[in-house]
Formats: C-alpha cells, sequence, structure tokens
C-alpha cells in the first residue's frame, strides 16, 4: 500500500495521476445537478435530515470524481460521500438522508463532500491550479449549507465537540473524535474557500432549508 493509501483508503489504486483529467460527462456548469449514476456501497442506513449540522470537507488522494465515484461502488473501497467533486464535474453517491463512512463521530450528522486533490497540495496549487475545484465544492457546500440549515461558518475540532453546527474538515474531526486523516490538508485554501461559500450561501436565498 502506497503512502498516499495509507494516508486515504478511498483513493482507488488504478486511477489517473491527474485529478484535471475530464471527466466522460464532460464539463459541468456549477450550478448543474451532480451525477446520479453510481451508488456508494457502504453506508450505514439513513438518518433524520434535521440531524445533519455539519459539512465536511475531504480531499481524495488523487483521481478524478468519475473515478472516485465508481470506486465507491465497489465494496473495497472502505468508504463513502455523498458528493465527489473535480475541476470539471460533481457525482452524487450517496442521498441527503444517508449515512456515509466518511469519518468516524461526523457520520450521522455530517453531510460529505470528496475534493479530488491531496493533502500535500500547497495553496498556491489549490488556488492556482483548481479554483474550478474550490469554487464548485464552495457552492454546493453553500446549497447544503442552506438545506440543512447549517451556518455558512467554519467549525473547529472544539466547535465540533461541543456540537456547534458549521463547516468543517475530515482533519478537525481527526482532532474532535479521533482517526488518522487529515485531509484536505494544510496548504487547503480555508478563508478563501469560506468566503466563498457564504458567497454563494448570501445567493441562494431562495432555497428553503429540509
Amino acid at each position: 500500500m502506497t503512502a498516499d493509501r495509507r494516508e486515504n483508503p478511498h483513493r482507488p489504486p488504478d486511477v489517473p495521476a491527474t485529478v484535471s483529467a475530464l471527466a466522460a460527462a464532460g464539463t459541468q456548469g456549477l450550478t448543474a445537478p451532480c451525477v446520479d449514476t453510481f451508488h456508494a456501497y457502504h453506508h450505514s442506513g439513513t438518518r433524520p435530515l434535521n440531524q445533519v449540522k455539519w459539512v465536511v470537507m475531504h480531499d481524495t488522494e488523487g483521481g478524478t470524481a468519475l473515478s472516485i465515484a465508481r470506486y465507491f461502488t465497489s465494496a473495497s473501497s472502505g468508504g463513502s460521500a455523498h458528493l465527489v467533486i473535480d475541476d470539471q464535474s460533481c457525482y452524487r453517491c450517496l442521498a441527503d438522508n444517508q449515512v456515509p463512512w466518511g469519518a468516524p463521530g461526523a457520520n450521522t450528522s455530517g453531510f460529505h463532500i470528496e475534493q479530488c486533490g491531496y493533502a500535500r497540495w500547497t495553496s498556491i496549487i489549490w488556488n492556482g491550479q483548481h479554483r474550478q475545484l474550490l469554487e464548485r465544492a464552495a457552492y454546493k457546500a453553500a446549497l447544503h449549507c442552506r438545506k440543512f440549515n447549517i451556518p455558512p461558518y467554519f467549525v473547529s475540532a472544539a466547535e465540533l465537540e461541543a456540537g456547534q453546527r458549521g463547516v468543517t474538515t475530515h482533519a478537525e474531526c481527526t482532532t474532535a473524535f479521533g482517526g488518522s486523516h487529515t485531509d484536505p490538508g494544510t496548504g487547503w485554501p480555508r478563508w478563501w474557500f469560506m468566503r466563498r461559500v457564504r458567497y454563494h450561501y448570501k445567493r441562494l436565498w431562495h432555497v428553503h432549508p429540509y
């Protein structure tokens, strides 16, 4: 098992090295519904939608949205998320009311979004080469903040432990609840991302919560 696979077992062993490769479905518009061709193998049943209080951001450690969504259909994947996003597309792998295998301690109460990137990336790589990925992820995060009545603000590990609602990362979940994952990494541009989440959130005023 490679170092990348140890860091994030969600990564399929045979996916392309570049995350900017075009998905088979082609480039989607930012607001387009996510493709729901693939359904994740792993989940823990359903939950009441009013239990969801966090949007949890991850990275995949490789692959494209298409390849990761396809991989999640396999029993060997060992995990799942609601959405998988890259520069060109978004794939939905679980329904909003399904409990993913995303981050221990934050599955029943979390809506999980995988970004096709690496925890080792610097902010220059995230912002300079994958701005479309970040913008798409910020829009989807904002949309689901509206759906679940989640405030569009970042919550730390301590705030997670206190049950505060908001947007967070797998790394913060690890600090709060245990585990080994540190994605999406220290170079992930959290401040920029959250500004974009709030930008989209304001413009999605017409979306009513569940």
